[in-house]
């Protein structure tokens, strides 16, 4: 998986913190989630704080990409003014109450020593992905080209960085076409005169609309 993390917990800039204790971490103004290993849990925590119905469900699922969905060896871009730095997710979440305002955190390794590259080098697709204004995002459709583009900078040799997308565009061209076309074979079969072949096209529509 590859995350999107803010060096901004509560609006303050934690990027020093962030290189020099090998950590990304968030806020959002909610206390300790350890032992939090469901989405309800969460909610459970975010409810006592009392908030706005919208401002705790954006609250509960950000935290809740933190807490439970990051893995171990996930990879994480965080931007910084134009410039981002890369590391590996090496620990579950913990909660450091000594870390006012970022106490929410996990241990990374920072890539290339953490060095920060331009974000201009980004492919394009990642660079429109962490324009977003959240301080948390998932991009797993990024991984693959992400991973090439690590192996070019680490000297790797590899092919475009495009042909990644174009292949996914393929995959996803295909499977809409073989979607189309079964919809079209279950419409003849409910058409159809034989009321066997109209009972179990019916039986896989009802299957479908289940799954």
């Amino acid at each position: 998986m590859l995350w999107m993390v803010r060096a901004f917990p509560n609006q303050t800039d934690r990027m020093t913190e962030f290189v020099e204790d090998n950590i990304i971490a968030v806020h959002w103004g909610i206390g300790d989630l350890t032992g939090c290993s469901t989405k309800k849990d969460i909610e459970n925590v975010v409810a006592q704080a009392n908030l706005m119905p919208r401002d705790a469900s954006l609250k509960v699922g950000l935290l809740d990409r933190f807490v439970n969905q990051m893995k171990i060896g996930d990879y994480c871009i965080v931007p910084y003014n134009d410039v981002f730095y890369t590391g590996i997710i090496k620990s579950d979440y913990y909660f450091d109450p000594n870390s006012q305002k970022f106490e929410h955190q996990r241990k990374v390794e920072w890539i290339f020593d953490g060095e920060p590259f331009s974000r201009n080098e980004l492919p394009e697709a990642i660079q429109a992905s962490i324009k977003s204004q959240l301080g948390l995002i998932g991009m797993a459709k990024h991984k693959s080209i992400f991973i090439k583009y690590l192996n070019h900078k680490q000297g790797i040799d590899i092919n475009d960085l495009s042909d990644e997308s174009n292949e996914i565009s393929s995959i996803e061209s295909e499977l809409n076409s073989l979607v189309i076309d079964a919809m079209k074979i279950i419409k003849d079969e409910i058409n159809s005169d034989d009321p066997d072949r109209r009972l179990k096209a019916a039986i896989a529509v009802m299957e479908l609309n289940n799954k």
